[in-house]
């Protein structure tokens, strides 16, 4: 087939097909997820099981054991690892460097699978199963609430907030960072304990004892199995009051209530925070895989902006801390304002050496380059992001090479008594291979780079993708458009002052 031959003899094709791409371009720019950097998957599944009231070793033994041991024979996993508390255990399942990410989501999807067949003991909360990449560290944006307010109201204010921005779509996870855990205190009275011969140990006994699930073992029967627990008889602080310390005739059974006095409270060991020398609450968000940041703070400040607007109890101030769009808009703003200054001296250049028309011809291709780039990047799932924005001016000056030799070929061909047609047809075929060969070699040096293993490789990838894909659409566009706008392109066609001199 003689590719300069279809692309003169179908200007408007050409035409409506460079409009096309620009407009899907431009759409793709605008919908493309914003990060300052580029998401690492670290190819990790987090299983959180709540199992309120429970001790760390019953959950052990009657949750972590049997999911650790489901997930046994997942497809290339290198490791488990489980943390168990009391009312809670994390499974970890790592998977090998070398899991591709389709293969990844297959065994995501595995594992939920798997855990839903699972058969727990009654009373286990619904499970988080979670990936685990750098967003999880990375935060988009932390809130800090902050004022001279009882930490109770301060507290609550905040668990108000971290459950509405929980309701952010993208957001995958709320931190509260200062909220101390909730406590009860019992307060016990020295004298009366010494007067009717009750330890303190007694009392820690007897709490632990009336708050702790106990599995009672299982019963079977010919359809069926079931789970047997002695749940805790304490479901709130006003329940220790009744707790029995010791007992003798009916009636005269001694309680916490008569040795001690209880309260509600806070710990006083958990993490205090502090902002501008006030107590404060960090509230981190982190998004999901895929995110776009820019648009999860937007939401998040209008969600502070309608509170506020509400009406705050006095003292309190809202303010936002490590605000990812400030990032992410400088760094793209400094690639930006690069690309542009590159591009300009670019088409300077191009003007001294190969004429306004030529220039204006050989400049147009990088728009239409730059435009399907960022189709196909929104097609492959990734992000505008500063190392996106790297690859493309590190490929600036490589998009244009093919385009000035085809245009320069056939120029040559044009001073030597072809019209614009045969010049730009004969201009393109005898440099067609050569062209394509100098892109593949180009590719060949910067494709592999994607498949780097590690973190790293991951962390890097997007950058020789950028390259490599620039560089194909770009000979696409050299050798399928290019022709066509030589031919038909209005203006005459002078050889400047400078390519003489050179020449």
């Amino acid at each position: 087939m003689n590719i300069g031959a279809f692309s003169t003899k179908n200007p408007v094709l050409v035409n409506i097909v460079t409009l096309l791409i620009l407009s899907v371009g431009f759409l793709s720019v605008v919908r493309l997820p914003q990060e300052q950097f580029a998401e690492v998957p670290f190819f990790f599944i987090n299983i959180t099981v709540p199992y309120p009231g429970v001790s760390a070793q019953d959950i052990e033994s009657t949750v972590t054991a049997r999911v650790e041991s489901t997930m046994q024979g997942l497809d290339k996993l290198s490791a488990v690892r489980s943390l168990t508390n009391d009312g809670v255990t994390n499974i970890q399942l790592e998977f090998d460097q070398g899991i591709t990410r389709p293969e990844f989501d297959r065994v995501f999807q595995e594992v939920q699978n798997r855990y839903s067949a699972l058969s727990l003991p009654d009373g286990v909360a619904s499970a988080g199963i979670s990936e685990f990449s750098s967003n999880d560290f990375l935060p988009v944006i932390e809130v800090v609430l902050h004022g001279n307010l009882p930490y109770v109201e301060l507290n609550s204010i905040a668990q108000r907030l971290a459950d509405t921005f929980e309701g952010v779509p993208q957001v995958s996870d709320v931190q509260m960072v200062g909220s101390r855990d909730p406590v009860i205190y019992i307060e016990s009275d020295q004298e009366r304990l010494e007067t009717l011969g009750i330890s303190i140990n007694q009392i820690v006994q007897a709490v632990r004892v009336r708050s702790t699930t106990t599995p009672g073992g299982s019963l079977v029967m010919p359809d069926r199995s079931l789970l047997l627990r002695t749940s805790g008889e304490i479901a709130g602080p006003q329940d220790f009051n009744g707790v029995i310390l010791r007992s003798g005739d009916p009636g005269q059974a001694i309680r916490i209530s008569d040795v001690a006095s209880i309260r509600e409270g806070f710990d006083s060991e958990g993490l205090a925070a502090r902002y501008n020398g006030r107590p404060a609450i960090t509230l981190r968000i982190t998004k999901v895989p895929g995110g776009s940041s820019v648009g999860i703070i937007e939401d998040i400040q209008a969600k502070v902006l309608a509170y506020q607007q509400s009406g705050v109890p006095e003292g309190l101030e809202i303010d936002f801390f490590n605000d990812s769009t400030v990032q992410i808009k400088d760094s793209i703003s400094v690639l930006v304002s690069n690309a542009i200054v590159g591009l300009v001296l670019l088409v300077a250049i191009l003007l001294v050496f190969v004429g306004v028309r030529n220039a204006l011809m050989t400049a147009l291709g990088i728009p239409v380059t730059f435009a399907a780039t960022f189709f196909l990047l929104e097609a492959f799932g990734e992000t505008l992001n500063s190392n996106t924005l790297f690859g493309l001016v590190l490929v600036l000056g490589l998009i244009v090479d093919h385009a000035i030799v085809i245009v320069e070929n056939s120029f040559r061909l044009q001073q030597e008594g072809l019209d614009r047609h045969a010049a730009a047809i004969k201009g393109l075929n005898q440099v067609v291979i050569p062209v394509w060969a100098a892109t593949a070699t180009t590719v060949a040096a910067f494709l592999p780079l994607t498949f780097l293993p590690g973190v790293i490789g991951r962390f890097l990838r997007v950058v020789p993708l950028t390259v490599s894909i620039a560089l194909i659409v770009s000979t696409f566009e050299a050798t399928l458009f290019l022709p066509s706008h030589f031919a038909d392109w209005p203006g005459k066609m002078r050889e400047t002052r400078f390519a003489r001199w050179f020449m």
